[in-house]
């Protein structure tokens, strides 16, 4: 298996560098036309839709996906047992059901309450992502100290150095939401 793995990424290096000695029209080799593409499916302009659009179709597409992936688990689980209220439905019926839901849900959801949706899980995941660290490095700072009752110069240094990381992750935060704002 790993012998497959290593020619894969030994055959798309080989393709990337042999790219890169080519030139395309517009100056650049086309190891960088091929990484433009890469970057245009990143931000969605490959679409050729405007910003906002381009979000709302998207999130559009995504709520879809996951509306008929808990629809068809739910309904497939339950479905195909006596006794249960679903059991009337086998898979295939269960799969119907799930795309017409789904697209119902996708086609008839406010741009609006797509874009809050978005907008409230990002900030979920942010807080996660940003207030993680920040927490566990203020547990290091307490914690660490704690197991021994007088701390000598290393502890004190290492609380030292979690204080000054705990510190740059707020300043770089501050910077950015400061940017944002």
């Amino acid at each position: 298996m790993k012998k497959w793995w290593m020619s894969i990424v030994a055959g798309f290096a080989l393709f990337l560098a042999g790219c890169s000695s080519s030139t395309s029209g517009s100056g650049g080799g086309v190891a960088s036309d091929i990484w433009m593409k890469i970057l245009s499916v990143g931000n969605l302009s490959f679409l050729g839709l405007s910003d906002g659009s381009i979000v709302v179709a998207f999130t559009r597409l995504l709520i879809w996906l996951f509306v008929f992936t808990v629809f068809f688990a739910v309904i497939t689980v339950f479905g195909g047992r006596s006794g249960t209220a679903l059991g009337f439905l086998n898979r295939g019926q269960a799969m119907v059901v799930a795309l017409v839901i789904a697209t119902i849900t996708a086609i008839f959801l406010p741009a609006q309450v797509l874009l809050a949706t978005g907008a409230g899980w990002a900030t979920i995941v942010a807080l996660v992502l940003i207030g993680g660290p920040v927490i566990g490095i203020g547990l290091l700072i307490f914690r660490v100290p704690g197991m021994i009752t007088t701390p000598g110069r290393g502890v004190i240094f290492l609380q030292l150095l979690l204080s000054l990381l705990l510190l740059w992750i707020l300043m770089a935060m501050k910077f950015h939401l400061s940017r944002m704002i």
